[in-house]
């Protein structure tokens, strides 16, 4: 994302006039904003504004020409449209238009299709304009024009003689879609099916045109950590205000966007009053959301930049001519849609079986994604965003398949429920099948929210309005069962999302289990696989079977601990040190911790393996973060010490830095004992020196110099180690990092620098 060159920032404001006197009101008001130097400063000549007679179709489509001319790859633009919008049908074909201030009817279809601008003319005119990113926001498809108070306006004139005034707003969404390229192009429409746009008594714009204002005039927030206002800000500010402010209109966004772009810096009176506060617009901060900055080095921002030219979007898996199934791969709000299910896609394409099926992926932007790990959490927001723009894709971009299997990880399937619920039963009859993977469809316990999180995201809570009228919705509309396939997979290894929350509101016969964590059960090695077969088998209708998921992991996984001693003790002489581990796991859950330390300390596979343990030390170290238990952490911390001392006598120093940095860890976090904390952090350095370079080497020589207040060795290591690690490997990383540094300091102010450095080395 670069910052804004205002030299080379455009904007298109149309306002047809006409019966629609507030659009001229708009894109004027619009205009002064980007003109004006306190607020946006945009260069006046840089600037087309079309307002009544102007905004006739040849003008319209002459001023884009000339912006097809000025513009570059760096440039950024912003086009403004208000007017009427809608669609018709040509040769059994669904065309979508806007409505020009010359438009006219006549007794023969031929003038109309002649008068309007169609939809996707408009859409590779904005295409051709060459720009970094470009932002689209439609105040069109008024079913009644704009509107004051609770009061309908005069009924507008049909468009043409086959037309009502309902069928014209019947898909504003649709329109914003048929405008989307679908890559780097954020497309806002001011209100939904059959809704109005709004002008709230006592305003002189559109309630949608208002909220763009305040976001331009840097007045949609009190606080900022960057000096500039994105795209999305905007977008976002705007998707959350309109139906706050008015109920019955809610905004369509599209989210499968990569990239996000400055669209105007903040004013100087709102930097001086954020410099008066404390806050430091520092290069840190900017790294977060800018590519390139003023304290990057030319070399970087060359980097950086042919990093962003050469990767590479994947918006189709698959796509073959005439297939009439499509299967959908929702991500989570921590993935991306190209990489979170691994391999599966290139499985499922090389499989006889699935042919017939075009394959795709529904991304999300980055600016919606939570930071990971413990904040993978999000807001309704986010979840009514997605939802509403994969429920909008069914109906309208997808309508041409006759059947959508949805295959969802993680918070992704929380949006898919609840698109599902917002369709129509004619489209929800076109949806086959749904698995959704590590899904947290119980919300959060209550008491979790309570205690590990201090209520910050009550809104995810099992027992809070969104995920309540989510099951309510969900029970009601499938109490006589879905009209779909339905499978709910939960992992082995979830230590983020429950069994109880991903299967607790499904019945038995729809509940699987997958190996491995949250978020590695989505991508499989090959195709000896569970995730793998559930999805190949589910969408082939044969059965399902546990082939690949040792049983004995999923005892352990629904605490049936006596079945895996029953299975497993008998056969002790011959486990390798998988079996051993999960033995260990079962007698510990048992409370027959003594049968386990003897295991551990006789067997000749595991006697002397000081990583067995400290399997065990980190299976309490994730119990006490989760629970704060006291039992929990100390029996980490007695496992740690175990492993540390067979460690040491082994001379072993790969396991003796490894064990000795999480007793640093648990020293500061659970005991707050500094003294302990930096013994056990010097013990790690020195082993830790001593040892050969590698991944986990780095992380180590980073935290136990954050332990020793040598900050920059810190952050050095820090990067190393973030440039080698997989998501699963950084979420590690930083929960260590960011859990020991705010025990260490008392503090988790997210201005703090070190604080933002891990955010953005880890999490971003």
């Amino acid at each position: 994302m670069n910052r804004l060159n205002k030299d080379n920032a455009y904007a298109l404001l149309i306002g047809v006039g006409a019966d629609l006197a507030a659009s001229v009101t708009d894109a004027t008001a619009i205009n002064n904003v980007l003109v004006n130097p306190e607020y946006c400063g945009y260069k006046e000549e840089n600037i087309y504004l079309l307002t009544e007679k102007d905004a006739g179709k040849y003008e319209i489509l002459a001023a884009m020409d000339e912006l097809i001319e000025k513009t570059d790859e760096d440039s950024s633009i912003l086009v403004f449209y208000s007017g009427h919008g809608g669609f018709d049908t040509l040769n059994n074909e669904e065309v979508y238009f806007l409505q020009p201030n010359d438009f006219y009817e006549k007794d023969k279809k031929t003038d109309f299709w002649v008068s309007y601008i169609d939809a996707r003319v408009f859409r590779d005119k904005l295409a051709a304009m060459k720009s970094k990113q470009l932002i689209l926001l439609l105040d069109c498809c008024h079913a009644a024009g704009m509107t004051k108070g609770g009061d309908i306006g005069d009924n507008q004139t049909t468009l043409n003689p086959d037309s009502t005034t309902a069928d014209v707003a019947e898909k504003p969404e649709a329109l914003a879609q048929e405008i989307d390229n679908n890559r780097g192009m954020v497309v806002l429409s001011s209100c939904r099916e059959d809704q109005l746009s709004w002008i709230q008594d006592g305003d002189v714009n559109s309630l949608f045109t208002k909220c763009l204002l305040e976001a331009l005039k840097a007045e949609h927030q009190r606080f900022f950590e960057i000096d500039h206002i994105t795209a999305l800000d905007a977008a976002n500010y705007i998707f959350r205000k309109v139906p706050e402010r008015q109920p019955n209109q809610q905004p369509y966004m599209n989210v499968e966007i990569y990239d996000n772009f400055v669209l105007t810096h903040l004013p100087d009176a709102v930097v001086e009053r954020m410099k008066s506060l404390g806050v430091s617009f520092d290069t840190l901060a900017l790294e977060q959301a800018v590519d390139t900055s003023d304290d990057q080095s030319d070399t970087e921002s060359e980097d950086r930049q042919e990093t962003a030219k050469t990767s590479k979007v994947v918006t189709s898996f698959r796509e073959t001519e005439g297939a009439n199934n499509l299967l959908l791969f929702v991500h989570g709000f921590s993935g991306e849609a190209s990489d979170t299910f691994g391999i599966i896609p290139e499985l499922l394409a090389k499989e006889s079986k699935m042919d017939g099926w075009d394959m795709r992926p529904l991304g999300f932007t980055r600016p919606v994604q939570p930071e990971l790990g413990k904040d993978i959490w999000a807001a309704g927001i986010d979840i009514d965003k997605i939802a509403l723009y994969l429920s909008s894709n069914i109906k309208n971009k997808f309508k041409n398949y006759d059947r959508i299997a949805i295959v969802a990880h993680s918070l992704g399937g929380l949006a898919v429920q609840k698109a599902i619920l917002d369709l129509k039963p004619e489209q929800r009859d076109r949806i086959s099948h749904l698995i959704m993977f590590g899904t947290p469809s119980k919300g959060i316990d209550p008491e979790q929210v309570a205690k590990k999180w201090n209520n910050k995201y009550k809104e995810m809570s099992g027992d809070g309005p969104l995920i309540s009228k989510l099951r309510a919705d969900w029970s009601e509309t499938f109490k006589d069962g879905t009209p779909f396939k339905l499978k709910v997979a939960a992992a082995t290894d979830d230590d983020i999302v429950s069994v109880e929350s991903c299967h607790g509101p499904f019945s038995e016969d729809v509940r699987e289990y997958v190996d491995n964590d949250h978020f590695r059960m989505v991508k499989p090695a090959d195709e000896n696989d569970d995730a793998y077969s559930l999805i190949l088998n589910t969408l082939t209708n044969n059965e399902f079977s546990n082939q690949f998921t040792n049983k004995e992991e999923i005892n352990l996984l629904l605490g049936k601990y006596d079945l895996v001693v029953k299975d497993l003790l008998p056969r002790l002489k011959d486990l390798d040190k998988k079996g051993i581990r999960q033995l260990i796991f079962a007698l510990e859950g048992l409370d027959r911790q003594e049968e386990a330390v003897k295991i551990l300390n006789e067997h000749p596979v595991a006697k002397d393996n000081s990583d067995l343990i400290g399997i065990l030390g980190g299976r309490h170290k994730r119990e006490y973060l989760k629970t704060y238990s006291e039992k929990a952490g100390q029996a980490s911390v007695d496992y740690y010490s175990k492993a540390l001392k067979m460690a040491m006598e082994a001379e072993n120093k790969g396991q003796i830095y490894y064990h000795a940095i999480n007793l640093a860890f648990m020293s500061i976090v659970k005991d707050e004992d500094e003294d302990e904390m930096i013994k056990f952090a010097e013990q790690a350095l020195e082993a830790a020196e001593a040892s050969r370079n590698n991944l986990w080497k780095y992380a180590t020589v980073a935290e136990a110099n954050m332990y020793l207040d040598n900050m920059d060795k810190a952050k050095e290591y820090y990067e190393m180690a973030a440039e080698m690690a997989d998501i699963r490997q950084k979420i590690s990383m930083h929960t260590n990092a960011y859990k020991g540094y705010v025990a260490l300091m008392q503090s988790d102010n997210p201005q703090d620098d070190f604080i933002k450095f891990l955010k953005a080395k880890f999490l971003s």
